[in-house]
């Protein structure tokens, strides 16, 4: 208060006031050596500040901020908006930008983005403007609004220091977001970009974590050519740097269990999966936990361990929706409905899928929405309404237009539903095109044993007995080598136990005996 008299003596007055019940003195101090006191009403408040003029309310709210600035006040928001109120906009801009760091950094993502819109209405430019966009970006996307986070990914790319920390983080934003809306290509330019930056003094880290962003984008999109390259170049920045940062090392394992998981060795994807979710929490990062967790769930679902998949997703489920992360809140109640349909809960799996396909659709995620359409077909297909698993599964298939990898597994679950209505020639039309993908990738994100199932069942229900043999045969062999990578024998035998997996072992066995047509 003496701050606003001009240096005068502020005890009488303030003790004038708390003997007349005006304000009252807090219980605690605010700031070191300091007493606070608030008015004891809101309607004193502001009878209070309405009596002061424009003028003195603008020099007030100056230097009461100048005041908290000197006296280590740590609300940013505060003092950003004294200074605003105060007709200082510039400065206020600066703080508002912390204010958002400080946001985004509490999980805030609502006031993440209203505080850095009031910087930026407050006429940041340059690299001012750069950091407010980029925190914008980087909310939007755990929001799961991509679109608006890639367009702020961008405009803050371009008001960064090419090659500074902030720089590389406004990429990887922009190619994340990217990503989830299925623009591969966008992705291979950030993280060709990325590569080919030298990074400024103390942005080697950032730059590592774009990299690494985007090669698990580049291997969502079945460029697997592409993620070996960009992998070759995170381990050549790492051995210069020696033993990366927790935060790099989460991001460089969740690659791995990408590209782990594309060629096939589930066990190692899950280990790897684990080591990532540990690095981050190592590092702090609770927000990217969340989603490791959440893939930790994908991995034991595919492993055929549904119950300790269930356990993960739910506890991921209530991280992320505690901290209002909608985009892997979504992804994880997905992933959530598919294992819930191996547990045989159909009727649960699918409300929690529709709830799910809802909010892909609002965010724009054509992969999401194609997987999960493919787990609602197979929700059907075990139900017995076919006509809505053959319905399900060509939507499945459309939306994965540009995403082999997981086009071939909504295609197969069509080839199933088509068999049991007993279409053969269209089934055995989609399950060669999901074969053919299958062979031309060397491997597929998820449902392999599903796309080599279908595909022998689709030729015996045409007739063809030795293609039907020899496929089923193939796809047994293929099945046991990928189990063998399996360590554990309980989590092998898990694996084999699932559906599909059983399955293929069934029909490989009764057929190398005497023939007998498939029962789809």
């Amino acid at each position: 208060m003496a701050a606003l008299l001009g240096g005068g003596d502020a005890a009488r007055p303030l003790a004038m006031l708390e003997q007349r019940e005006l304000i009252v003195r807090g219980r605690g101090e605010s700031l070191a050596g300091e007493t606070e006191y608030t008015f004891r009403h809101a309607l004193i408040r502001e009878a209070a500040y309405g009596m002061l003029t424009e003028r003195d309310r603008e020099l007030g709210h100056w230097l009461a901020g100048e005041w908290l600035e000197r006296a280590g006040e740590g609300d940013a928001a505060l003092l950003a908006e004294h200074f605003e109120r105060g007709g200082n906009p510039g400065w206020a801009a600066v703080w508002y930008e912390r204010a958002a760091e400080q946001a985004l950094l509490g999980n805030d993502l609502v006031a993440t983005l209203d505080l850095a819109e009031r910087g930026v209405r407050c006429g940041a430019a340059g690299e001012l403007l750069g950091a407010l966009r980029l925190v914008q970006a980087e909310a939007h996307a755990w929001r799961g609004e991509f679109a608006r986070g890639e367009q702020r990914g961008v405009e803050a790319a371009e008001h960064l220091r090419r090659g500074s920390a902030g720089w590389f983080r406004a990429i990887q934003q922009a190619a994340v977001a990217a990503g989830k809306l299925g623009n591969y290509d966008r992705v291979a330019r950030w993280a060709g970009a990325a590569s080919r930056e030298p990074p400024a003094e103390g942005a080697a880290g950032a730059r590592l974590v774009c990299i690494a962003e985007c090669a698990s984008f580049v291997a969502l999109g079945g460029d697997y050519a592409a993620t070996n390259a960009l992998l070759g170049d995170l381990d050549g920045a790492a051995d210069e740097r020696g033993a990366p940062d927790p935060e790099v090392l989460a991001r460089v394992c969740h690659v791995r269990s990408v590209q782990l998981l594309a060629s096939g060795r589930l066990d190692a994807s899950l280990e790897t999966t684990v080591a990532s979710l540990e690095a981050f929490e190592r590092a702090g990062d609770r927000r990217n936990a969340c989603v490791a967790r959440s893939n930790l769930g994908f991995f034991h679902a595919e492993l055929g361990d549904f119950e300790r998949a269930e356990r993960a997703l739910r506890a991921a489920m209530d991280e992320a929706q505690r901290m209002g992360l909608h985009d892997p809140a979504t992804h994880t109640l997905a992933n959530l409905g598919h294992v819930l349909a191996y547990r045989g809960e159909l009727a649960e799996a699918e409300r929690a899928l529709r709830q799910a396909l809802e909010e892909e659709e609002r965010q724009g995620d054509p992969r999401a929405v194609g997987t999960t359409r493919t787990y609602l077909a197979e929700v059907h297909l075990l139900a017995g309404d076919l006509e809505r698993a053959e319905r399900e599964a060509r939507a499945g298939a459309a939306a994965l237009d540009a995403v082999p990898p997981l086009r071939a597994a909504a295609l197969a679950v069509l080839a199933e539903a088509l068999l049991g209505l007993g279409r053969a020639g269209e089934a055995l039309a989609a399950a060669g095109e999901a074969m053919s993908m299958l062979e031309s990738l060397g491997t597929v994100e998820e449902g392999e044993s599903l796309v080599r199932l279908a595909h022998a069942e689709s030729l015996a229900a045409n007739g063809d007995v030795a293609g039907a043999r020899a496929s089923i045969s193939a796809a047994r062999d293929r099945l046991l080598a990928r189990a063998a990578t399996v360590g554990d024998p309980a989590r092998r035998e898990l694996f084999l136990a699932r559906r599909e997996n059983a399955r293929t072992l069934a029909l490989a066995e009764r057929w190398s005996g005497a023939w007998s047509s498939p029962r789809v």
